[in-house]
């Protein structure tokens, strides 16, 4: 207490100018209706600045939970997606032959000849080896390796992976794979020769796998040849995805077809 007044006996000159100070300020304002809208402009600018400081940091922190709302959204949009295209028979009730798993991209390669892609979620979510992983609009590849909370997955931009393919609207069926020249175009191969299509035209996932379901978007015909000898075509096919910018994927759980899989595997 003895420092305080000390503190203001000693600097008493100085606080009794700035008291006087204020109070001419004060009374300077109220008296001159010019000076008084300058200080309630001036008061009025000061308060915006902090309300929309206030705003900006409060919608900064609520985009993680906005974004995660679309997410979610964005999954239950997949999931119906899927399990619609996959039904033959639209005339009957529609089961969830799949589950999906909304994830986030860890890690991305695609200038290599072999890239890998980590994702968010893993054991704990029901992500398991052979699962595959689609976009908003594409395919990205197939989970190589997961722990409790992350999963390793094979890019479709890999050379050691292909991809059942075909021609929407069509049984045509190929190999779909990457030989690391373009991240943006995938090489679909034995088309046989009395295939029937053109560029422009849509490949779809096909109906020969237990991964992907069946007529998931992939790209769109680019340029095709004619191998005479073999009797097969070879059609680059222009990638729907850009492969350099992922966000966020989607793992397929196939729930509905495991007494399916789990046959194959007996078989094998």
């Amino acid at each position: 207490m003895q420092q305080i007044l000390k503190f203001f006996i000693r600097n008493k000159v100085g606080i009794l100018f700035l008291g006087l100070l204020s109070i001419s300020i004060g009374l300077t304002i109220q008296s001159h209706s010019y000076h008084n809208s300058k200080w309630v402009s001036s008061t009025n600018t000061v308060s915006s600045f902090f309300l929309n400081l206030k705003y900006d940091v409060t919608s900064y922190f609520s985009l993680r939970s906005e974004n995660e709302k679309l997410h979610h959204q964005n999954k239950l949009i997949q999931e119906q997606l899927i399990n619609f295209k996959t039904h033959e028979d639209f005339s009957t009730p529609i089961d969830s032959l799949y589950n999906i798993v909304n994830c986030h991209i860890i890690s991305n390669s695609y200038d290599k000849t072999d890239n890998f892609v980590l994702i968010d979620v893993g054991s704990k979510d029901g992500v398991k080896e052979g699962f595959g992983v689609s976009l908003p609009n594409g395919i990205m590849g197939i989970v190589e390796k997961s722990t409790k909370h992350y999963s390793r997955v094979i890019s479709i931009l890999n050379t050691n992976l292909s991809i059942n393919a075909k021609i929407k609207n069509s049984n045509q069926f190929g190999s779909l794979k990457w030989e690391a020249l373009s991240y943006r175009e995938m090489i679909l191969e034995d088309l046989p020769r009395s295939a029937n299509f053109k560029v422009g035209d849509t490949i779809v996932t096909g109906n020969n796998s237990l991964i992907f379901p069946k007529n998931l978007p992939i790209g769109a015909i680019k340029s095709f040849e004619l191998d005479n000898n073999a009797g097969y075509y070879f059609i680059t096919v222009s990638l729907f995805t850009d492969m350099t910018n992922l966000d966020h994927a989607f793992v397929i759980i196939p729930d509905g077809i495991k007494e399916a899989q789990n046959l194959l595997e007996q078989n094998e």
